[in-house]
């Protein structure tokens, strides 16, 4: 009854304080809806300039790219389309040279090397559209048969990539700092003293500590995942019982470093710097937000063996692309090694109470 009572308290406590229910529900919904509006609505349109030279080429070009969906094309001096490709307003910019019989065609393709998605992209369709009209106009024949068959990957967009990220994100944050900040609070006001004197024993105490996140870590994913499939179109492919075993075991893994923050910090005031040190590198390097494989080969290792990159990865694969349990298996002992080490750290600095020094007040150093 204790334990129950405990959970239910620990519960009734995150649910209640204003500050936590934004971090836990109005942070991570406030992620999902700006980056759905940013990016969730499709690829966009490639914008493609084209100098103004009179030659005969440019009718051409520009009627095989017209065919194309999301092409936007703009005529105009050659110094005004650099302008607007310098400002980001244009991907590429073609100029075709003058033409005469029997010599090749020169033609300038202006674009930006830092603009890796958008910019390779319109650069490579621009090189395969000229290809095509030379192979129309010297009338080779076609060297191969080509046959479109569509696969349902029509789920894999950006938001679908996102949303596991989130979750992950979510559950890391609100561990963290939800399990932190309440322990070395009581520490301070001599709350888990008090518990000390009673029945109740560590174990339970931090179990129960354990459980309350983890109610909370399933209503974040719970919440997370229906926004995404009602505002973004997210398609869920993989097992929602499967996913919610990887959210448990992600929940675990995050309190129990939630715990370790809380034995390492001395006072409430350090809370914040301790876990944000911890929290912010694993947010931008987990793969939360984007694919770090463009990222050097030696911050690639290092963000591999993060405990939040297992946590994404293995969400992802479940939910993104219908991976069962036997798929994941990696990822999952990864956690599950993770989760033995941070609790093995939390019980060896777990204190019940701050050490007072002569003066009667907490001393630097705690005592078990």
């Amino acid at each position: 009854m204790a334990f129950i009572a405990l959970i239910l308290a620990n519960t009734r406590m995150q649910l209640r304080n204003r500050s936590s229910l934004f971090w836990h529900f109005a942070f991570p919904l406030l992620f999902m809806v700006l980056f759905g509006l940013i990016f969730g609505r499709g690829q966009g349109t490639l914008n493609i300039g084209l100098v103004s030279t009179g030659s005969a080429w440019e009718e051409h070009f520009r009627s095989a790219l017209s065919q194309v969906e999301g092409v936007n094309f703009t005529a105009g001096e050659q110094n005004l389309l650099l302008e607007e490709l310098k400002d980001g307003n244009l991907h590429v910019v073609a100029a075709f040279g003058p033409s005469a019989a029997g010599q090749m065609v020169e033609v300038e393709l202006f674009y930006d090397p830092g603009e890796m998605l958008a910019g390779s992209t319109a650069l490579a369709m621009v090189k395969g559209t000229l290809d095509g009209i030379a192979r129309v106009v010297q009338q080779v024949p076609p060297l191969f048969s080509i046959k479109e068959t569509g696969l349902a990957a029509e789920g894999l967009t950006f938001m679908s990539f996102l949303l596991p990220g989130v979750i992950g994100m979510s559950v890391m944050f609100s561990a963290l700092f939800g399990t932190a900040y309440p322990l070395v609070m009581e520490r301070e006001k001599g709350i888990l003293r008090q518990i000390k004197l009673t029945s109740v024993k560590t174990a339970v105490f931090l179990s129960a500590k354990a459980v309350g996140m983890t109610i909370i870590a399933f209503l974040q994913a719970g919440i997370i995942i229906t926004i995404g499939v009602l505002l973004f179109d997210v398609r869920i492919k993989g097992s929602l019982a499967a996913a919610a075993l990887v959210v448990l075991l992600g929940a675990l893994m995050m309190v129990a470093l939630g715990l370790v923050v809380s034995g390492t910090a001395r006072r409430v005031e350090s809370v914040d710097s301790i876990a944000n040190v911890i929290a912010m590198p694993m947010m931008f390097l987990a793969g939360t937000f984007f694919p770090i494989e463009t990222a050097p080969g030696w911050l690639q290792s290092a963000a591999a063996v993060l405990p939040l990159t297992y946590f994404n990865n293995a969400l992802r694969e479940v939910l993104v692309r219908g991976e069962m349990l036997s798929g994941v298996l990696s990822p999952l002992g990864a956690m599950a090694l993770w989760t033995l080490v941070f609790v093995a750290l939390a019980a060896h600095l777990f204190r019940w109470e701050a050490a007072k020094n002569q003066n009667g007040r907490p001393s630097q150093a705690a005592k078990k």
